[in-house]
């Protein structure tokens, strides 16, 4: 059975025809042509709530990349080692290890900002600033096991000028973990 065809494709060669109907699947959903604009999506982190934003979302997604986009080059996390009764602190390459190892082995990892405590506002300052916030954490590793927390943390943020984004300089986690 040969089915009639549009008179505007009556000109067109037969296997152009073919191609054309062969390409379209009238099931498939149409391409988005829309920019999404990331700042939208995971935060803008121009701003100090943006940084914190796109923060979560390193986590919640498990983006090891997105998270040392974070980080400023001269970044150093501390804690404090009760057992020894001292502070123990890393570079920001130890950092992006031990979180994309955290990530990989992480089913989920789901990291909500609890409280925002500024300690400097940044109206003194367009590229420094002390935060403190205080987080709840929990963690579903492949394993199965499960591991939940709460804590704070006290950073400090910088960028070069009131146009660039927030990195964070330093991070002394007071966590319960």
């Amino acid at each position: 059975m040969k089915l009639p065809l549009p008179p505007s494709l009556c000109f067109l060669p037969p296997a152009l025809v073919l191609l054309g109907l062969a390409a379209c699947n009238p099931f498939a959903p149409a391409l988005d042509d829309a920019v999404s604009d990331p700042n939208q999506l995971l935060g803008n982190p121009v701003t100090v709530r943006g940084f914190f934003d796109r923060f979560r979302a390193s986590y919640q997604l498990r983006d090891s990349t997105l998270y040392g986009q974070l980080l400023d080059r001269r970044f150093i996390f501390t804690y404090r080692d009760f057992a020894n009764n001292v502070d123990r602190s890393w570079n920001r390459d130890v950092e992006i290890s031990t979180t994309y190892k955290l990530f990989r082995a992480s089913r989920s990892a789901n990291l909500q900002w609890t409280q925002y405590l500024p300690t400097s506002d940044t109206a003194f300052s367009d590229t420094l600033v002390y935060v403190e916030r205080a987080f709840q954490l929990s963690i579903e590793q492949r394993d199965d096991q499960n591991f939940t927390g709460a804590g704070s943390a006290r950073l400090v943020l910088v960028r070069k000028n009131k146009d660039a984004p927030w990195r964070m300089r330093s991070w002394y986690d007071r966590s319960e973990f």
